[in-house]
């Protein structure tokens, strides 16, 4: 590949990285409701194919390199799903400030 080719291909990337970019920061401004965080992460994971792709050169690596690229993204996923199951099992209680700001349901009116 050329100079000017591989030029053309960085700013092509890096142009495509800026409007993800923008995506992500106009979507804090759309009301989608749950929607929001799946629509950011699905921007993200494009952002994170590309800079592996084409800047950390996966690409064109060898086979050893990409297996080794992807288990590390499979054992950070793991440990994105252990923390999640740490998280959700977990015992919610509110904190002292906040009972006296919400009073129970069955107490009675002071009006």
């Amino acid at each position: 590949m050329t100079a000017r080719a591989e030029y053309r291909r960085c700013a092509a990337v890096w142009l495509a990285l800026v409007v993800l970019l923008a995506l992500t920061a106009a979507s804090a401004y759309v009301p989608l409701g749950n929607w929001n965080a799946v629509l950011n992460l699905v921007i993200a994971t494009a952002k994170v194919l590309l800079v592996a792709l084409f800047f950390m050169h996966l690409k064109a690596a060898s086979a050893l390199v990409r297996l080794v690229a992807g288990m590390a993204v499979l054992m950070l996923a793991l440990l994105f799903v252990l923390s999640l199951a740490d998280y959700r099992t977990r015992a919610t209680y509110s904190a002292p400030w906040e009972a006296a700001r919400h009073p129970p349901p069955h107490a009675p009116s002071l009006r």
